[in-house]
């Protein structure tokens, strides 16, 4: 008799847990977010600039920065600094609408800051007697941060909220501002990013499907399992 129970105490025991796992299965992650594991999202940190250390580290990865040697031969601009001046005959259009004309090429022809050798100067031309020169003055690294800086208030709300905050998350996309590592100009500070974080999915497209698709079978097919047998065993 009590060999009985006990073997009836372990069937129960077995069918609740094989009920808990269907369930489970159905409910589990890739099932409740369509879209995989969950929202894609990325968390961008920002701190304040404050030193000349910290103001060459935020131009060394800032894309509006042209680092000489790296990314381009910058034939040009060691001449420019070798030499002095480049004269070129006619008029050479290096303002601000030019060189964010999309038209006329996909980068900015002229960059507001070029770094030598890690040393920060300021690209200028002078247009007179028909001809333009074009000259390379020395900055520090706290004034090649106030030329390159963009103002929070023209970017968007996510920028706006990480210099406030200190960091911002976004779902589903990244901010251009911050992959480009622009320093941010917010009320008389300027900011950089200093680190990120990103959350993926760990599973997408078919396979994706496939295994949802295994799961809720499972999950189905144990629930189905367990429900007969409690019905077997009150029968």
């Amino acid at each position: 008799m009590m060999r009985v129970m006990n073997h009836t105490y372990l069937t129960y025991i077995a069918v609740s847990g094989a009920a808990l796992l269907g369930l489970v299965l159905l409910l589990n992650p890739l099932y409740l977010h369509p879209d995989g594991s969950g929202e894609y999202k990325v968390t961008y940190h920002v701190e304040t600039i404050e030193t000349e250390a910290g103001a060459e580290a935020a131009l060394q990865q800032s894309e509006q920065v042209l680092q000489c040697p790296g990314e381009r031969p910058c034939a040009l601009e060691t001449q420019i600094l070798e030499a002095g001046s480049v004269e070129y005959d006619g008029f050479i259009d290096d303002s601000e609408e030019f060189r964010n004309d999309s038209r006329i090429t996909d980068d900015p022809r002229w960059y507001p800051v070029v770094t030598m050798a890690g040393e920060p100067y300021v690209p200028e031309s002078e247009y007179k007697g028909n001809k333009t020169v074009l000259t390379l003055s020395e900055i520090s690294n706290i004034e090649a941060v106030e030329r390159t800086a963009v103002d929070a208030a023209e970017r968007s709300e996510e920028v706006q909220e990480a210099v406030e905050t200190g960091s911002v998350t976004v779902y589903g996309e990244h901010s251009s501002d911050f992959e480009q590592n622009k320093i941010i100009a917010y009320d008389g500070e300027y900011y950089w990013q200093t680190r990120y974080q990103s959350q993926g999915y760990w599973l997408t497209g078919n396979g994706l499907i496939g295994v949802r698709v295994a799961l809720f079978l499972s999950g189905s097919g144990l629930l189905a399992y367990a429900g007969w047998c409690f019905r077997a065993a009150a029968d």
